[in-house]
């Protein structure tokens, strides 16, 4: 029997706390559609459908399956999730804070009539209130690290049991349990329960009172992402005409504060080793084009993907991937990867996406972000990490020159990649178990 009191696990200051927060946030929202406002000057829809923000908007079928997948990456790992419940039947209230949220919902799941697209509401307990009492959704499940106090207490008090799904609490934020930051943290209590990627995340949620029996280790929700098998043979087409037998890197998600970096790390390689590839996809659309103008102005022979009519040139030396929603094509160019927004303070993107693809990931010294399933990959030979870019060079230079440890780097990955599978069935079993 699923307790529909769990704000009693609270500590008293903790529901002080959530009072005034209650308190001052109309002043909050007002802030908030301030920013609204301003961001709305590059991306007009962060002013569209006001109405969800209210709690009002669209609510679709009641006893839905509410899901909240902030935006685009909590989005990505909802996915199978999402398909999962559709499989078994159920109708889905999809929300989302973010306008990217909601259009990769839309992208995913706009055909099927079963799920309802909308934004989440502001979390003022009036306006989350009037959402939840509209849709009366049988369960609400929250992807990863999203803490939303009107969220999570609302629901508590009327009866709507809450999960947290592809939960990832890092060590790092455990020292605000010494801080105030520690009533944030206690709002982990009032999930009915717990589903986390690894041991190690199951420790950090019962650092902060998540009672042992409420939590499950799952695994992480992206390895159940079905990778597009046609981009994929189209990429290892490409390679045949482009590079067949040279060594191909891939430089993914790189964001613009590495990029100098990168661009010298592409030189050193295509200088001591001329028949070296680089495809190098950037994280953001925004820098296409000056990656692009870096790599000419470094005097290096390249070519973008919005040029490609047949084949690669042959005389590239770097692929531009100047596109979205074509990462498997990328991957099925590539022999090992480097992941960005790791040779600088900024934690590390998804390096799950080329291990599915059997790609070996090399990557900087910031890797907290991934560390989770980085560490698994280490073990097993199928992840490097490196402090410096020089060390990567060299590390490059000597597998460029091996192409036997390649290819069995390359089935270990495969292999790794294959025991992470079924993670969303096992949610879905959990969740219907307790629910």
């Amino acid at each position: 029997m699923i307790s529909k009191k769990k704000y009693q696990r609270l500590p008293l200051s903790t529901l002080l706390i959530y009072a005034l927060y209650q308190t001052i946030f109309p002043f909050f929202v007002i802030y908030g559609l301030l920013i609204a406002l301003k961001r709305s000057l590059k991306e007009p829809s962060h002013l569209k459908r006001l109405s969800d923000r209210f709690g009002l908007g669209p609510i679709g079928e009641k006893g839905a399956i509410w899901i909240y997948a902030a935006s685009l990456g909590e989005m990505n790992a909802a996915r199978p999730l999402v398909q999962v419940f559709l499989d078994h039947g159920h109708f889905i209230l999809l929300t989302h804070l973010s306008p990217a949220g909601l259009e990769a919902g839309q992208k995913f799941f706009g055909d099927n009539p079963k799920v309802t697209h909308r934004y989440m509401p502001l979390d003022f307990f009036l306006l989350i209130q009037l959402f939840l009492r509209r849709s009366r959704p049988s369960c609400g499940i929250v992807l990863e690290v999203e803490i939303w106090p009107s969220m999570l207490m609302e629901a508590d008090r009327l009866g709507v049991p809450m999960y947290l799904a592809n939960g990832n609490l890092p060590a790092v934020a455990l020292p605000r349990l010494d801080t105030l930051g520690r009533h944030r943290l206690y709002m982990f209590r009032l999930f009915d329960h717990i589903l986390t990627r690894t041991e190690n995340y199951a420790d950090h949620y019962k650092a902060t009172g998540v009672q042992s029996k409420d939590i499950t280790v799952t695994g992480d929700l992206r390895f159940d992402i079905k990778q597009n098998v046609n981009l994929i043979k189209k990429g290892q087409s490409l390679r045949k005409a482009w590079a067949k037998k040279s060594f191909n890197f891939m430089l993914a998600s790189s964001v613009q504060a590495e990029e100098d970096i990168l661009i010298k790390c592409c030189a050193q390689l295509l200088k001591k080793a001329p028949k070296i590839r680089i495809i190098w996809v950037p994280r953001s659309p925004q820098r296409f084009e000056a990656v692009n103008r870096k790599v000419i102005k470094a005097g290096i022979s390249s070519m973008r993907r919005s040029e490609l009519v047949d084949d690669i040139k042959l005389d590239a030396q770097i692929f531009i991937g100047d596109s979205l929603g074509e990462m498997d094509l990328y991957l099925g160019l590539a022999d090992i990867v480097f992941v960005g927004a790791s040779f600088i303070d900024g934690g590390g993107h998804n390096i799950i996406e080329p291990l599915k693809a059997g790609c070996p990931v090399v990557m900087g010294y910031s890797t907290l972000g991934v560390d989770f399933i980085a560490e698994e990959a280490t073990q097993v030979g199928v992840f490097h990490k490196f402090q410096s870019p020089q060390r990567m060079v060299e590390f490059l230079l000597e597998l460029s020159q091996k192409p036997s440890k390649v290819e069995k780097m390359q089935a270990l990955t495969t292999a790794f990649a294959s025991v992470n599978k079924s993670v969303a069935e096992q949610c879905y079993k959990v969740i219907m178990a307790n629910n």
